[in-house]
Formats: C-alpha cells, structure tokens, sequence
C-alpha cells in the first residue's frame, strides 16, 4: 500500500449540557496512514443509483473501530463521512480497511480545534 498522508477519525458526539440544546463536534477516535483507491464505474454507478455520491475511497490498515457515519479528516482539513466500510484482505493477504468517504459542505467544530461553520 501507497501511503498517501495521514486521517483522523472521529465520532459526532453531543458535548451539550444535560437539558440543554444539544451541541454536536466531532470528538477524535484515532488515526492512520492511508492510500486513496480509484473509484471504479461500478462503484460510482451504484452511489448514483441510491442518489449518494462517493468523493473519496481510501485505504488504511485494518481498524475495525472505524464504522459507517463516523468522520474522516486527511491533513488538507477537509471533512468527510464515511458511507461504507469494507473489511478485505489486500493483494499480499494482509488486513485492510477500504472507507467510502462523502465529503461535508457544512463542516462541524473538532474537539480541541477551532470552529469551523
């Protein structure tokens, strides 16, 4: 695998008081070396077919802590959802995470970073 840079994941977590209005900020859950993927036709034909749309596919180790809706971040800052996530073996056999990442037009705030709008 082609490393690529790096991502942080992240949770969308309620960090509001208890009774309050409810404020939701992704809040880190971890991060790791990836390498973007080619989005196939079919892949892309798919999405278009359910009216979703794929703006990144990416690759990591295996990390079975990351699931569908969490948030992914590369180190250009752009956020992005994951849509889907696919456990494989690589080429070589080794264990490794395939995410279909969305990208945000409204960013949320990341915990311990600034606001974003």
């Amino acid at each position: 695998m082609i490393f690529e840079g790096k991502v942080k994941f992240y949770s969308l977590t309620n960090i509001g008081a208890d009774g309050r209005m409810p404020v939701e900020m992704l809040v880190e859950k971890g991060e790791a070396y990836y390498g973007e993927r080619v989005i196939g036709y079919s892949r892309q034909y798919a999405a278009m077919g359910i009216d979703q749309r794929i703006d990144k596919l990416i690759r990591i180790w295996r990390d079975e802590t990351i699931t569908v809706h969490d948030y992914a971040i590369p180190e250009d800052g752009q956020q992005y959802r994951i849509d889907n996530v696919q456990h494989l073996l690589d080429d070589d056999g080794l264990k490794v995470t395939d995410l279909t990442l969305y990208r945000l037009e409204d960013n949320y705030a990341v915990q311990g970073g600034e606001l974003e709008t």
